[in-house]
């Protein structure tokens, strides 16, 4: 298909679209989901030690012998809430594949992604300066796994050693970058181009053409309506980028959705590329 047909093929979607109302009764289901969720991780003690935890690979083995004692492999199922905005951070995880949104929630209930972490990322980090409290719900939107370490014991690890604590500032700067990139992702591009930035990052993060995800997941996090997201995803299927069935959506042309993409998948990449190398 010439590239002209595939521009006019999006669906150009201006970005104050706003999601459906808030249902009570919905909500009191979400949150007996989420309630079972917490009971879902599942610790490995015997796995092999194999990171592919982008953090973990850059460390030295001095510093990767202080943390490697207290590190436990889970697996994090999706749907599995971490924590909740203004809950205790109790641990930190170096996330080793799949994908965890930071979500905003609105008091109406309306929800925005502000970050999508990785194996570029590691979680909970700011608690190398002491107790600390999320400012977000932290949700596995793509099953995942992480090695996984308590708070104190990485506080403990972080003051013995300079180079853990450059880690863990550089973990803080990557997070604070996505926020901000995202927040002017949000306010400025359209609702296509989003959905586009966002399907390649999470290719980038999972290794996989097929990504597993709801509807409503995917109008919450572009903070749209519902028949919004199947306009914009029809349109990217017309243009043989993706194909579009329920609960899953399938790369046809990587190519193709990086140049209908916004600036904002570069920008990040290039940002958490200069970051790893700082720790190395």
């Amino acid at each position: 298909m010439p590239r002209n047909a595939r521009a006019q093929a999006f669906a150009r979607v201006p970005t104050t679209d706003r999601k459906e109302s808030y249902s009570p009764g919905a909500d009191k289901i979400a949150r007996r989901s989420i309630r079972r969720a917490h009971n879902e991780e599942i610790p490995e003690v015997a796995h092999a030690f194999e990171p592919k935890n982008l953090f973990l690979k850059a460390l030295s083995a001095a510093e990767l012998a202080r943390l490697r004692p207290h590190l436990v492999f889970h697996r994090l199922p999706q749907g599995l809430v971490l924590h909740e905005a203004g809950q205790k951070v109790e641990h930190v995880h170096f996330i080793d594949s799949g994908m965890i949104s930071l979500v905003a929630t609105m008091q109406d209930g309306a929800q925005i992604e502000t970050a999508t972490l990785g194996r570029e990322s590691m979680m909970g980090s700011l608690t190398a300066l002491g107790e600390h409290r999320a400012g977000t719900r932290a949700i596995v939107q793509i099953d995942a796994t992480s090695w996984r370490m308590s708070a104190t014991d990485f506080r403990i690890a972080v003051a013995e050693s300079p180079g853990l604590r450059q880690m863990a500032l550089m973990s803080n700067e990557l997070t604070l970058a996505q926020m901000q990139q995202t927040a002017a992702c949000n306010a400025l591009h359209t609702a296509d181009r989003r959905l586009c930035r966002w399907i390649v990052q999470v290719r980038d993060r999972i290794d996989d053409d097929v990504i597993r995800l709801t509807h409503d997941f995917l109008a919450q996090m572009l903070a749209v309506r519902r028949p919004t997201v199947s306009l914009i995803a029809y349109g990217l299927q017309q243009a043989g980028l993706i194909r579009y069935q329920r609960g899953k959506i399938t790369i046809l042309d990587r190519a193709g959705l990086e140049r209908g993409a916004c600036e904002c998948v570069g920008a990040l990449r290039e940002k958490t590329q200069k970051i790893i190398d700082d720790i190395r």
